[in-house]
């Protein structure tokens, strides 16, 4: 019997064309091919079995992974609670450390130099007050009968009991050191500018 359906023509063959005391078969025609089928109980039986197998193997084989699955999932689990502990502490304290690290570092002063060990009380005392503020100046530099009496009075002040060094006093100290030839004079005292000596070798030429 023939019947047409979407463009093919289909027959199926009757139980007279079945071969003797074999199985079951049948034979479809699609588009004018013949195609046969013949399964016996057995082959049905071994391609479930084949099939079952299969699928156990691939159940086992997904049970094993998802096992090592949770395993691994449980083991970053953990680490990541302790590292984001960690992170939360250490932002925690690296704020205060940041404030902290801002602040420029000031260096210790420098202590006080030890009080001078001053002459006593008396006639030279003046003449060696002003001989140790002409000893601080440095070598080259021209000074003053004027600027050294008055660096005797802020050095000594409170030795010298308010009595301050006059700078005609400073002057003839000036005049002595220069012809003991511990100074030098640079430029001779004219009537409006004092004389300035300096310490050191003059320069030559």
């Amino acid at each position: 019997m023939h019947s047409p359906r979407n463009g093919l023509t289909l027959r199926q063959w009757d139980g007279s064309h079945r071969n003797a005391g074999g199985p079951e078969s049948s034979s479809t025609e699609i588009g004018g091919k013949l195609i046969s089928a013949k399964l016996s109980v057995e082959d049905v039986v071994a391609n479930l079995e084949a099939r079952a197998a299969f699928h156990g193997e691939q159940e086992a084989l997904h049970a094993q992974q998802e096992v090592h699955h949770r395993e691994q999932r449980a083991a970053h689990a953990a680490e990541l609670a302790k590292v984001r502990q960690h992170l939360e502490t250490f932002r925690a304290a690296a704020a205060p450390a940041l404030e902290l690290a801002r602040i420029p570092l000031v260096p210790p002063s420098a202590p006080p130099p030890p009080p001078e060990d001053l002459p006593a009380s008396g006639r030279l005392m003046v003449s060696k007050l002003l001989r140790r503020v002409v000893q601080s100046q440095p070598d080259g530099e021209p000074f003053g009968a004027t600027a050294v009496a008055a660096e005797a009075n802020r050095r000594f002040g409170s030795h010298l009991k308010k009595k301050a060094i006059d700078s005609r006093t400073a002057s003839d100290v000036l005049r002595r050191l220069a012809n003991e030839g511990a100074i030098r004079l640079v430029r001779e005292g004219k009537a409006f500018h004092e004389a300035l000596y300096a310490k050191g070798p003059g320069q030559s030429g």
